[in-house]
């Protein structure tokens, strides 16, 4: 763990914290009720709103601490707690001693989670072809679904961040901010062919337009089911091995 440390000597002690105003009390509610008392315009009034109730959701992929495997150049380093924030896709690393510790994205290649029921586990990495798609993407961990000699399905995990809106006549009602899952697919294929897929049995097909005929049988004759990942991955199995 010593080795760990040493190898990112610009790490830093993040943290966050969402708080919420609380209600005026004792000489400073007096204040409050007696400028509501004055006359118009005398002073100015704070106004005290209670309707927001925080944020529902968490930036991170899984919320609990998981066991690791990070590879870092040459360099593997096994058993370790972390968790992936997909907001600011970053590594929170803790240590032995509780310490938290930031690892930022041009420090590691890859990383692994697991648990007793995430055997062998989830692998991310960067995948400069995403870049074809969209510049941003060439730095952003995603999730390894389906590698094989000539293709690769992907998904890269990201998180939407949605404001309260409480206020106004045509407000939606949301007392607090909202983070949710926003999950993308995409099929990597040689030279850097790369396509956002939705997983539907059309797109399936379509993605693998030389085999349509095969792929078709295929999935018929297994029942399988391609709006999943897991139809997916057998599907591009097989397709390769034709």
């Amino acid at each position: 763990m010593n080795k760990f440390a040493l190898l990112f000597p610009a790490l830093a002690i993040s943290c966050a914290a969402f708080s919420q105003s609380a209600e005026p009390s004792g000489i400073d509610a007096q204040r409050n009720l007696m400028e509501l008392g004055s006359p118009p315009n005398s002073s100015v009034v704070r106004v005290y709103d209670n309707r927001y109730e925080g944020v529902k959701g968490t930036p991170f992929f899984y919320i609990d601490w998981m066991k690791a495997t990070i590879t870092s150049g040459n360099k593997l380093y096994d058993n370790l707690e972390v968790k992936y924030n997909v907001i600011d896709n970053e590594l929170l690393y803790r240590n032995p001693d509780g310490k938290e510790f930031v690892l930022r994205p041009q420090f590691v290649d890859s990383f692994t989670l697991r648990d007793s029921l995430l055997t062998p586990g989830l692998t991310f990495r960067k995948y400069a072809a995403l870049a074809n798609v969209d510049p941003a993407l060439s730095n952003r961990f995603a999730v390894s679904l389906y590698h094989g000699t000539k293709l690769q399905l992907v998904m890269v995990p990201q998180k939407n961040f949605i404001k309260a809106n409480f206020e106004g006549p045509y407000s939606s009602g949301n007392k607090y901010d909202e983070i949710r899952d926003d999950q993308r697919v995409y099929l990597l294929a040689p030279e850097n062919s790369v396509q956002q897929v939705k997983l539907s049995k059309k797109n399936l097909l379509k993605a693998l337009p030389d085999k349509q005929d095969e792929v078709q049988r295929y999935l018929s004759a297994n029942k399988t089911d391609a709006s999943t990942t897991a139809g997916w991955i057998k599907a591009l199995a097989y397709y390769e091995s034709l």
